[in-house]
């Protein structure tokens, strides 16, 4: 891949090779960032960024997580800045903004989100003059579908309707608030009818599915299951899992030991939400938000909500508990009116 410099690069290593020289001429002093900036294109860059790009915990990006970046570049960034050089102006970055698919704005802001995180690295490594993306709220993203919370029974009639072998991972995505990916990587030495151990997860990008750690430290957690689901969990150890510690719970096919696909899940689950008193657009995140929900409402503290939920700060958790406030000041409102009734 070429770049925009003093000759034509017949390799990528060349090029990236050039761009280190030119960093250390730039950190010598011996290079104005503004040159250097009219030379490089934007999609060099932005794939040397997401190849050496690091996590929270100091390792490279999630094979997911690297592909849904590259995705990005590829369809919402690429064809319009990507043969750009890094002195593309803020301008540019509005009129492509404005020109994005007006149906797809959760996309939207996400490609936006990455191009300014990029943006932000190539300024502060002196390869780019200023950050060029500043669109107020660019970056904010809303749910295409909003949040729904079960009730208990609704739960119970989702848990009923996916197909028997399943019916477990919808609990502890309620009652032990556990997303997808965790819960199709668990493994029968993670779960006892007391607790739920989380410390892995599984992803899909293309080539096979890929185990890792959670995103962050706060990820790892054990999670207390309700005692009215411990004998669910008993039944459903016994008639579906492997005896062997590392079998999966919640395999392919019943007895497998390869994981069951992300998509294929989703697809069970909504296939069930159509035989419930849910709305359509019920998904199985929404499980975890009814978790949360309750567990507030039930008088659970901001740090005892984080630690279940597995969040690194308590943004999240501080919503669950504002929920509940409201909640409450409706319920009293409630019983005032009942009582100028009486």
């Amino acid at each position: 891949m070429s770049v925009n410099a003093p000759a034509t690069f017949s390799t990528k290593r060349a090029a990236t090779a050039w761009l280190a020289r030119a960093r250390t001429e730039i950190l010598d002093g011996a290079l104005r960032p503004g040159s250097l900036a009219s030379r490089v294109a934007l999609a060099e860059y932005a794939e040397e960024w997401v190849t050496n790009r690091r996590s929270a915990r100091g390792g490279p990006l999630r094979p997911s997580t690297a592909a849904t970046y590259r995705h990005y570049l590829r369809k919402q960034i690429g064809p319009t800045l990507g043969a750009l050089t890094l002195e593309v102006t803020p301008a540019v970055i509005r009129a492509w903004n404005a020109a994005l698919p007006s149906g797809t704005p959760t996309i939207n802001a996400r490609a936006y989100a990455l191009l300014k995180s990029i943006c932000s690295s190539a300024v502060e490594e002196g390869l780019m003059p200023s950050q060029p993306c500043a669109i107020r709220g660019g970056a904010q993203t809303r749910a295409k579908t909003p949040v729904v919370t079960a009730t208990p029974a609704q739960v119970i009639e989702l848990a009923d309707a996916v197909p028997e072998h399943l019916r477990l991972a919808i609990l502890l995505g309620a009652w032990c608030q556990v997303r997808a990916g965790e819960v199709l990587e668990l493994r029968r030495g993670d779960v006892t009818e007391e607790t739920v151990r989380v410390d892995r997860g599984v992803t899909f990008p293309p080539g096979g599915p890929v185990v890792g750690p959670p995103k962050t430290g706060a990820g790892v957690r054990t999670i207390a299951v309700p005692p009215h689901r411990a004998q669910a969990v008993r039944d459903h150890l016994k008639q579906w899992v492997n005896s062997p510690d590392d079998a999966l719970p919640f395999p392919r096919h019943p007895g497998e030991t390869s994981h069951l696909h992300l998509s294929t899940f989703a697809h069970e689950v909504n296939v069930a939400v159509k035989r419930t008193s849910l709305p359509e657009t019920f998904r199985f995140h929404h499980l975890r938000h009814t978790g949360f929900t309750l567990a507030a409402q039930s008088g659970a503290t901001v740090a005892e909500l984080q630690a279940r939920a597995g969040h690194s700060t308590p943004h999240m958790a501080l919503k669950y508990q504002h929920a509940s406030s409201e909640r409450d000041q409706s319920l009293a409102a409630t019983l005032s009116r009942l009582a100028d009734g009486g």
